[in-house]
């Protein structure tokens, strides 16, 4: 029996990772320690690859049945790389209750192009099996300075890749030309065509060997695929581009395989806003003002070295850092992918931004790294701030600033009031009193805390218009606390009366308070 090699860790949904041509599950490393935070990850070693055994000879059905054989979970989401999104795509097609999700990484069902499909020319492909006997190392080197080509960071990537590479000797010449058989012959677009599971493509439109004209052809076989081109990105997104394909990979997930009665409150947080980034502008009036109020309690002569914009929504505050700081980069952090895309749509191509999707609570930065972060009216949708603060303690430099705003205990307290004369349910967010945030930033280490509070009044013509903006904010009942109770038209009407009785009949005003904060680490 064929002996493959595997490594599993994390908790969560399994996700297995299929490695391409020549590579090994090492390739994986750190984008694989990210999607571990929130998936069981499984990474592979193919048959003849790594540290895994040989399989003769190397053909798809053959390998199929080793992963089918060897592969711990059951029933998994299968992410498929380059060749790997071939081997995942019979794997399928033949143990189809072994897949309940399919991702293809630069994948193409039709690896070698034609006149009617985009792909790599098929002259390639024998031009590297004819090389792989006259200078096996030379071929292989070649390949990986193909999947860089074009990239501004090619070289930096190049050697990273090489490196990787380099942790396993690679496959033997039989095996290598079993690899180029399979991608020059095998044609899976009838089992794209009729797969019943979740899929999604992911490509880069600088990719040298799977054209991203590819995503609209598989669209074209089934409207249920769902596609992403990742910009300036080749043929290794998880190396150049690991936040923008992890949050993809998350929304995919979200969206196909969570039970929605138990979605974590995290996950619904990062819906709501993802939902809100195209109305979001037309509404955050506030959040402009208390973003102005930030940058004026800020030092704006220290504004150097790397900023960091933590919730940056739209990008309104990382555009106003861009302008003030005098050197260095601005990342933009946002749990919501579609909010970072609309910022990066807003801000110059040449800005000094990097736009990165994470959480919060756990921020994907090294220790000491960052010279100042900023937060505007985000940190009110965590709930754990003792954990943020201690994230975000750990990764300024000693001396670094923490600059802040977010909701106080009086926020909505209208609102509030009107429907605590309706029922006992809790139909209002929870917001952090200026103790509890006082007492966080203590307790993570941070000195020398100076907090202020302000009360913003806003006038609506009625309550609905009050409730449709926040919608549009995404800022309305998504933590816990809730009512998990649906809420009948009787009880909204009543509770709509009794918040104009509160205010009269001449429109209704609602209560902000903000909390802003500097602290240094």
């Amino acid at each position: 029996m064929i002996k493959l090699h595997q490594h599993t860790f994390g908790t969560g949904k399994p996700i297995t990772l299929v490695h391409g041509w020549a590579m090994h599950s090492g390739i994986w490393r750190d984008f694989a320690r990210q999607l571990a935070r929130h998936y069981q990850v499984t990474c592979i070693d193919l048959p003849g690859h790594g540290r895994s055994d040989k399989l003769t000879p190397f053909a798809l059905e053959q390998i199929v049945d080793v992963l089918a054989n060897n592969v711990v979970d059951k029933r998994s989401c299968w992410l498929g790389w380059s060749l790997g999104a071939t081997v995942v795509l019979e794997l399928a097609r033949r143990f189809p209750e072994r897949v309940n999700g399919l991702i293809l990484l630069a994948g193409n069902p039709h690896f070698t192009g034609t006149g009617q499909w985009p792909g790599t020319k098929p002259q390639l492909l024998d031009q590297f099996a004819d090389n792989l006997a006259a200078d096996c190392q030379a071929t292989l080197g070649r390949f990986l300075a193909l999947q860089v080509n074009s990239l501004p960071n090619g070289k930096t990537l190049l050697k990273t890749l090489k490196a990787a590479v380099a942790e396993c000797a690679p496959p033997d010449t039989e095996t290598l030309h079993g690899g180029l058989e399979i991608l020059k012959n095998a044609d899976l677009r009838p089992v794209l065509a009729a797969i019943k599971v979740p899929v999604l493509a992911v490509a880069g439109n600088r990719d040298t060997l799977v054209p991203s004209g590819v995503a609209q052809h598989l669209q074209q076989l089934s409207p249920h695929i769902q596609t992403h081109i990742i910009d300036k990105a080749g043929h290794l997104p998880f190396l150049s581009h690991p936040q923008e394909l992890l949050a993809v990979i998350t929304s995919f997930t979200d969206t196909h395989f969570m039970d929605k009665r138990t979605m974590p409150e995290k996950i619904r947080v990062k819906q709501s806003f993802s939902a809100a980034a195209h109305s979001y502008d037309n509404v955050a009036r506030l959040q402009r003002d208390v973003g102005s109020q930030l940058l004026q309690i800020t030092d704006s002569a220290g504004l150097a070295g790397t900023l960091l914009d933590l919730g940056c929504g739209t990008g309104f505050l990382t555009g106003e850092l861009t302008r003030l700081s005098r050197s260095g980069q601005v990342i933009a952090l946002d749990l919501a992918f579609a909010m970072l895309k609309t910022a990066q749509a807003k801000l110059p191509v040449d800005a000094p931004v990097h736009y990165v999707c994470a959480d919060a609570e756990c921020l994907p930065f090294a220790d000491h790294s960052v010279d100042a972060v900023f937060s505007n009216l985000a940190l009110q949708w965590c709930s754990q701030l003792d954990k943020v603060f201690a994230d975000i303690k750990r990764v300024l430099k000693p001396g670094g600033q923490l600059v802040f705003s977010t909701f106080g205990t009086d926020t909505l307290q209208e609102l509030k009031t009107a429907w605590a004369s309706v029922d006992n349910y809790a139909h209002v967010n929870e917001f952090y009193a200026k103790t509890a945030l006082q007492q966080h930033l203590q307790q993570a280490g941070f000195q020398h805390a100076q907090l202020d509070s302000s009360l913003y009044l806003s006038r609506y013509d009625s309550v609905l218009a009050l409730m449709q903006e926040l919608k549009q904010l995404g800022a309305h009942n998504v933590l816990s606390g809730r009512n998990q109770r649906l809420t009948t038209k009787t009880s909204m009407q009543r509770m709509i009366v009794a918040y104009q009785n509160l205010c009269g009949y001449d429109g209704i005003s609602a209560s902000f308070e903000v909390i802003s904060g500097v602290a240094v680490a």
